[in-house]
């Protein structure tokens, strides 16, 4: 199946702008988080586990956006897929490796923000640890994230 110019353009504007969201609030809640970590205001950690919240929700509907979109995207070169053979195909390979075992990782991570939310009102220290911890996970986050930015321009334009 072959799009039509107007809709690959279309499912292309949809994948970057998912990509834009899920790059974009990890970088925020990354931001958000060492803030926190580096004045110790409790505070500031309640404030980091909610921009952390409010990113989980927009990352997974976002990844929804890129998938699909990303499957158009394989739709519209039809035929020109190449094979795992090529270089072309194993960077394609890799790539979707690389988000299969980092979907796993972001499912953690939801998780994790899921629970912590639900302890938010304890005291200082546990909210302090949790705030080291999402720091650390929306920093790796941030780089896998930009590493498959990375592999999708070297698909795109080689």
């Amino acid at each position: 199946m072959v799009l039509s110019h107007p809709t690959a353009l279309l499912v292309r504007l949809l994948h970057v702008t998912g990509v834009g969201v899920a790059v974009g609030g990890a970088v925020l809640t990354w931001a958000a988080s060492r803030r926190a970590v580096s004045t110790g205001r409790v505070d500031a950690a309640r404030t980091a586990l909610s921009v952390a919240e409010t990113y989980e929700w927009l990352f997974w509907g976002a990844l929804g956006a890129i998938v699909a979109s990303g499957v158009g995207n394989l739709g519209s070169l039809g035929l020109a897929v190449s094979g795992l053979e090529t270089t072309w195909g194993t960077t394609l390979g890799v790539k979707l490796g690389l988000l299969a075992a980092f979907l796993a990782g972001s499912a953690g991570r939801t998780l994790f923000v899921s629970f912590a939310a639900g302890r938010s009102g304890a005291d200082a220290a546990p909210v302090t640890a949790t705030t080291r911890r999402l720091r650390t996970a929306y920093a790796v986050t941030s780089v896998v994230l930009l590493a498959l930015v990375g592999f999708g321009e070297v698909l795109a334009h080689g």
